[in-house]
């Protein structure tokens, strides 16, 4: 990607040499290039922030990208009046201590007091607040600024920040306004808005994901729902007409900074990263939204690791291995659909799925079992809702087979093992474990049948801390964002979650003991 330096560069050196000249001399002039003599931005992603036209930008992601920087910049050399956030005033001592050293150099007096302020000559001023507590927004009501700049905008209120900026405008004559969100991925479930704010950069789930690049500009507008703040994207800056009401847009941008573009900070820094703990690790480490592999900051299942099991599929892991397990994700009529998954050892085949339409009753899907079941194989039928009942009927009292139920809101009493912290329910459970066998050092060794379905339903699910718990977005959140339901998804983490049952089942087969009870209580024990 050109940078923006880069194309101001070029266009210098395209000029003829008066003009060159005349340009050299109004900026000595304006003392516009002393700046640089105390601060400049880092070649990359620092400089396209610091020369983007957006009206809102969002910047970084990963962490060590260069964020704090880039606010001191901006706030001491290209705005008149700034006004900078954080969600605590304690969280400002890092910021404030790295302007107050580049203000040393600039002789340009210290931020001093309590809230934290600089006035500088021809009303310059710098302001610092917070937006932690309720009604702290409040304080900000018609201050005007030029800069509105939010640090770890993740941790904020959406509505605060969209309040806050009522007031970005200046009277002074040439003056730019913008606000700035910069920011490392969310953590424990907060700044979700900002994949709706910045979805065509990135949610990968977002109609224009893939056909903008970092730093294009794109226009929207804010609408308020009641409940949320939601973006609608339009063609350009002029006045479009929005549910009946004249609205005029604004542009954004997106510029992802990642520790490689600061110059500033090494391998010690790579190595401090590396002691946090999953997720966080991976998120501060590849969270610069819009990474190589483009997943969603929050997504339970990365696209490399699908893509890992992929291939081992195709190296023949577990290749004519028996039929272990058969899970049965269950729709009877409706749009949705019935899948059945087979995992043979560490490998899964070719699924069954019919239309709802074609299922539309327990026998229905129970008859689909059985022509389907091969090798004995243990079969969990997902209860969640009531909707495999009628199924497992069928097989248990009507034919004698053994079923298992899964139901998904089930309380779940395990963690995960790197972090520890406790699952929500059975369904965030499950997704988790399956992506702790994905995992590239986990030796677990799955093996998927490729498909375009499964990675988009498998690498579509996005977790969040509830209660100190990890919670998996539910199966209707998932229909609401994709249109489409994840039962290809479900069954697959169905059947990786009775694995170590099944494989029980054929140790107790080959001694002689082939009953088993099924589980009341999922996963709970033997």
């Amino acid at each position: 990607m050109t940078t923006a330096l880069e194309t101001l560069i070029r266009t210098i050196d395209r000029m003829e040499p008066p003009n060159r000249v005349a340009l050299q001399k109004k900026l000595d002039e304006a003392g516009v290039l002393d700046q640089f003599d105390v601060w400049r931005p880092q070649h990359g992603p620092q400089t396209d922030g610091y020369f983007s036209k957006a009206d809102l930008t969002l910047y970084g992601g990963a962490a060590g990208g260069g964020k704090t920087d880039l606010i001191a910049g901006l706030a001491l050399f290209a705005h008149h009046k700034a006004a900078i956030f954080r969600q605590s005033l304690k969280s400002l001592k890092g910021l404030i201590e790295r302007m107050n050293a580049l203000m040393r150099q600039a002789e340009m007096g210290k931020i001093t007091g309590n809230p934290p302020r600089w006035v500088g000559p021809d009303e310059r001023l710098i302001e610092f607040g917070h937006l932690g507590l309720p009604g702290s927004e409040e304080d900000w009501q018609g201050r005007d600024h030029d800069l509105k700049a939010f640090d770890e905008g993740a941790q904020m209120d959406p509505r605060k920040i969209i309040f806050v900026l009522g007031w970005l405008r200046s009277s002074r004559m040439g003056q730019r306004c913008r606000g700035l969100i910069a920011t490392n991925p969310p953590i424990g479930g907060q700044g979700d808005y900002l994949s709706d704010w910045f979805g065509p950069w990135l949610d990968p789930l977002h109609p224009l994901h893939g056909k903008v690049k970092p730093g294009d500009l794109l226009w929207a507008v804010f609408i308020d729902d009641g409940d949320a703040i939601r973006t609608v994207w339009v063609d350009g800056p002029e006045p479009v007409e929005i549910e009946g009401e004249l609205r005029t847009p604004k542009s954004r941008t997106f510029i992802p900074a990642r520790r490689q573009d600061n110059k500033f900070l090494g391998a010690d820094y790579d190595a401090q990263l590396d002691q946090m703990p999953e997720p966080m690790r991976t998120a501060l480490k590849t969270g610069d939204f819009l990474a190589a592999r483009q997943d969603h900051d929050w997504q339970v299942i990365p696209s490399d690791w699908v893509d890992l099991a992929f291939q081992r599929y195709d190296e023949n892991v577990d290749k004519d291995q028996p039929m272990d397990v058969l899970a049965v994700d269950v729709a009877q009529g409706g749009k949705d659909k019935t899948v059945l998954q087979p995992l043979h050892g560490r490998r899964f085949e070719q699924n069954i799925v019919r239309k709802g339409a074609d299922t539309k009753d327990g026998a229905d899907v129970g008859a689909l079992i059985i022509r389907e079941r091969r090798d004995n194989a243990l079969i969990v039928v997902d209860c969640t809702g009531g909707w495999g009942g009628d199924t497992v009927g069928f097989l248990t009292r009507e034919n004698g087979i053994p079923v298992e139920k899964c139901v998904f809101s089930a309380q779940s009493g395990e963690t995960a093992k790197d972090s520890r912290i406790p699952f929500y329910n059975l369904r965030a459970q499950l997704y988790w474990r399956f992506r702790e066998a994905l995992h590239p050092k986990s030796g677990a060794g799955v093996a998927i049948r490729r498909s375009a379905t499964i990675k988009a339903q498998l690498t579509a699910h996005r977790w969040k801390m509830k209660g100190g718990r990890i919670l998996i977005e539910s199966k209707e959140d998932i229909k609401e964002r994709l249109g489409a339901s994840p039962d290809e998804a479900d069954a697959m983490v169905e059947a990786w979650g009775w694995k170590d049952r099944a494989d029980l089942k054929k140790i107790l087969t080959n001694t002689g003991r082939s009953q088993m009870k099924p589980l009341d209580d999922p996963l709970g024990g033997f």
